[in-house]
């Protein structure tokens, strides 16, 4: 599971809240890896049971408390020894998608209706995905300590997301075009 250690690499740059955490989290991780603030709040208090991370209480007058998570040094040498590890594996997604196209020959006109649907969305993620995503990586470059730096490597997943759409749309082209022959009368 990957959760815990994205979380480690944003403490890595930074102590943060961890509302903070799940801001920071949509607008950089959220390009390639889906959690909601409730299974990050719940992954920070099982890397502080396992002592990966370190809180403290912020007491605040005119707003709520907060907690500020900070990385440890195991938790730096946890985040470390999974970023060595020599096979990571590229996981097979669960994708609904391509359940429902598994499955589409039962209903043809739906598959095609649903890979017109995905190759559209495709299009208009390739159309505004980048320019919302590097001005996050702009932003956080400029914010995050070391975030110059590191912005090269946050700008490989942008290109791994640009691609990622393009093929997509790619394939749905190339089914619709499949699906659209087979249909002919």
């Amino acid at each position: 599971m990957s959760l815990p250690y994205g979380l480690l690499g944003l403490l890595s740059y930074q102590a943060s809240t961890g509302y903070d955490l799940a801001k920071i989290f949509e607008d950089s991780l959220n390009n390639f890896w889906h959690a909601q603030s409730a299974q990050i709040y719940r992954e920070l208090d099982r890397m502080e049971q396992k002592g990966w991370v370190a809180s403290r209480n912020i007491v605040q007058s005119k707003r709520p408390n907060k907690r500020l998570y900070s990385i440890t040094d195991d938790g730096r040498g946890a985040l470390h020894q999974w970023l060595s590890e020599s096979a990571p594996g590229f996981e097979r997604p669960h994708e609904p998608l391509l359940m429902r196209v598994f499955f589409g020959g039962d209903v043809p006109e739906v598959t095609l209706a649903l890979l017109k649907a995905c190759r559209s969305m495709c299009l208009d993620a390739a159309a505004e995905y980048p320019k919302r995503i590097q001005a996050n990586i702009d932003h956080y470059a400029a914010v995050i300590p070391g975030g110059e730096k590191n912005s090269l490597y946050w700008q490989m997943t942008l290109e791994f997301g640009i691609m990622h759409t393009q093929a997509t749309a790619k394939w749905a082209q190339a089914c619709i075009e499949k699906l659209e022959k087979e249909l002919r009368p």
